[in-house]
């Protein structure tokens, strides 16, 4: 659920064609101590919330945390902590997964996994900001995950969440495994590939996937975007 380097990702106007809401909040990575803490306060607040266990502390050290603001004030909205695959493996490798994941899985090296660990808005900020938090986190994840070249990206969510996921959102996980219980509920391990999360929001959340991607409009060319994992 975490994971913490690069530059903070920092906008300063919205490419045209973004949804006029988005403009409102963004994404940056966390660097400054008060900004740290107030990421691990947020992020308890919104599992004691929902009645989940906390994050083990062990994976504090290969997390980085991306913050939330909003424009007008810099009020810190909502975190997402993106964890990356070593030394510790990462939670959703824990969980039952189907044997073709292992088998891809088992080819990538701890560097090129990561896990969407946790993305935590408080429940007063999802109802006054709707989707603007979480979108402005989701991008920043991603962002994160071509930044490191990263080749999987996990995930240990509800079914139902990932439905919602998909469905609001456009971010499609593929679930990887059967259902266990953990930190307090009944979830899976899923899965995508950086590539398959942008290829999927193209098709089911145009307006989104050109707001993911404007950083890399310029040198889209450039970058390898395409998936070099096929697991069907």
């Amino acid at each position: 659920m975490s994971d913490a380097r690069s530059q903070p990702l920092v906008e300063t106007s919205a490419p045209l064609g973004v949804v006029p809401e988005l403009r409102e909040v963004v994404a940056e990575r966390a660097v400054q101590l008060d900004d740290i803490d107030t990421a691990f306060r947020i992020e308890r607040q919104v599992f004691e919330e929902c009645g989940y266990g906390q994050m083990p502390a062990e994976f504090d050290v290969q997390s980085t945390f991306y913050i939330a603001r909003l424009v007008s004030s810099g009020e810190i909205l909502g975190v997402l902590r993106m964890i990356l695959g070593t030394p510790e493996p990462l939670p959703f490798l824990k969980l039952p997964l189907h044997d073709g994941w292992r088998e891809v899985l088992s080819t990538l090296p701890g560097e090129r996994l990561l896990e969407y660990g946790a993305l935590a808005v408080p429940q007063a900020n999802q109802q006054e900001f709707g989707l603007s938090v979480s979108k402005a986190l989701y991008r920043a994840g991603w962002e994160h995950s071509v930044d490191v070249d990263a080749g999987c990206s996990g995930m240990v969510m509800e079914p139902r969440r990932a439905r919602v996921l998909a469905r609001w959102h456009g971010l499609v996980f593929e679930q990887a495994g059967d259902t266990t219980f953990y930190m307090g509920g009944d979830v899976a391990g899923f899965i995508a590939t950086p590539t398959g999360l942008l290829s999927d929001l193209k098709r089911l959340n145009p307006d989104f996937a050109e707001y993911v991607t404007a950083r890399y409009d310029p040198i889209l060319d450039v970058i390898d975007l395409r998936d070099t994992q096929d697991v069907s």
